[in-house]
C-alpha cells in the first residue's frame, strides 16, 4: 500500500465522494449503524472502506508501507533501509488527527458527514476501538514486506524444540486472529445489548471456523483471495474455548458479547 500503489493525491476527496444506499460489493464494505448515546443513529464506513479511501494514504504519506505478519511497517519512501514495525495505538492517533480536521463539506455524502458526527459524538472508547479496526484493515489489505535474504546470512537450522515452540506460537496467533474475524462479523448482525451463552456461542463461532479451515485447506489460492477482498484470517485455526474467550472479553468489539453465564477466562 505504497504510494506507488497509485492513491488518490486527496483522500478527504475520495470519502467525501462515497455514497450511501446500495448493495454492499461484499459483507467487509458493509457500513456499520451505531446508535449515538443521543438517541440517533449513524452509518459510517466499514473499516476496510475507510482503510482503502483514507486511512491508507494518509499512512502512506512520503513513506513505503507494508504488512509482515500481525504488523504494520513503513519506511520513508525511497528508504532502501529494512522498514520498521509501528505501534498500533500510535497509527490510530495518526488517522484520527487526519480525520479531526476534515471540514464541512456541503458536496460530501452521508458517510462523510455522519463519520464527523461519530468522531464528535461517539463514545470514546468505542470510536478508539473502531479506528483500531481501520488500522487493521490497511494492514490486511497492504503489501507483504518480503526482506532480502542474503545466503552467507542465514541463521542457523532450527532445532526440533525451536520448530515445535514456533509452531505452537504460530497455531495460537492463527486461533486468536480466527476468533477476532469471527467475533467482528457476529457482532455486526448481533442485537446490540443481548445476551448469549458462552459455549453456545463458541460452538456457533468453532462450527464456522472449522468450515474455512476445510475451504482453505481444499484451495488454498481461492481463500487467499478471500482474505484480501473480504478480511478473512491468513489461515484459519479453529480456537479453543479458552482462546476464544479470551478474546471475546478482552477485544474491543461493537457490540460486546453479554454472556448469560462468565466464562472462565474473563
Amino acid at each position: 500500500m505504497a504510494n506507488a500503489e497509485g492513491y488518490s493525491s486527496s483522500p478527504a476527496d475520495t470519502l467525501a465522494a462515497l455514497r450511501d444506499g446500495g448493495r454492499a460489493p461484499s459483507r467487509a464494505d458493509k457500513p456499520r449503524r451505531i446508535k449515538l448515546d443521543a438517541g440517533f443513529w449513524v452509518e459510517v464506513p466499514s473499516p476496510r472502506v475507510l482503510a482503502r479511501v483514507f486511512a491508507g494514504p494518509v499512512l502512506a504519506a512520503g513513506c513505503d508501507l507494508y504488512a509482515s505478519g500481525a504488523a504494520i511497517l513503513r519506511r520513508p519512501a525511497g528508504d532502501t533501509r529494512d522498514p520498521g514495525a509501528e505501534d498500533y495505538h500510535v497509527l490510530v492517533e495518526e488517522v484520527r488527527a487526519a480525520l479531526d480536521v476534515l471540514p464541512d463539506r456541503p458536496d460530501a455524502g452521508r458517510p462523510y458527514t455522519d463519520l464527523r458526527v461519530y468522531l464528535l459524538d461517539g463514545e470514546p472508547a468505542e470510536v478508539r476501538a473502531y479506528l483500531l479496526d481501520v488500522v487493521r484493515a490497511v494492514r490486511v489489505s497492504a503489501p507483504r514486506w518480503r526482506p532480502r535474504v542474503e545466503r552467507e546470512e542465514r541463521s542457523a537450522p532450527l532445532s526440533a524444540t525451536q520448530r515445535q515452540r514456533l509452531s505452537r506460537e504460530r497455531r495460537r496467533a492463527a486461533e486468536a486472529e480466527s476468533s477476532r474475524v469471527w467475533l467482528a462479523e457476529w457482532a455486526e448482525e448481533a442485537d446490540p445489548g443481548s445476551r448469549v451463552a458462552a459455549a453456545g456461542l463458541y460452538r456457533r463461532a468453532a462450527d464456522d471456523i472449522a468450515g474455512w479451515v476445510e475451504t482453505y485447506r481444499e484451495d488454498p489460492e481461492s481463500w487467499a483471495e478471500c482474505e484480501a477482498e473480504d478480511g478473512f484470517p491468513d489461515v484459519p485455526a479453529v480456537p479453543g474455548p479458552r482462546t476464544f474467550y479470551a478474546v471475546a472479553c478482552t477485544w474491543s468489539l461493537r457490540p460486546p458479547p453479554r454472556f448469560t453465564t462468565r466464562p472462565p477466562t474473563c
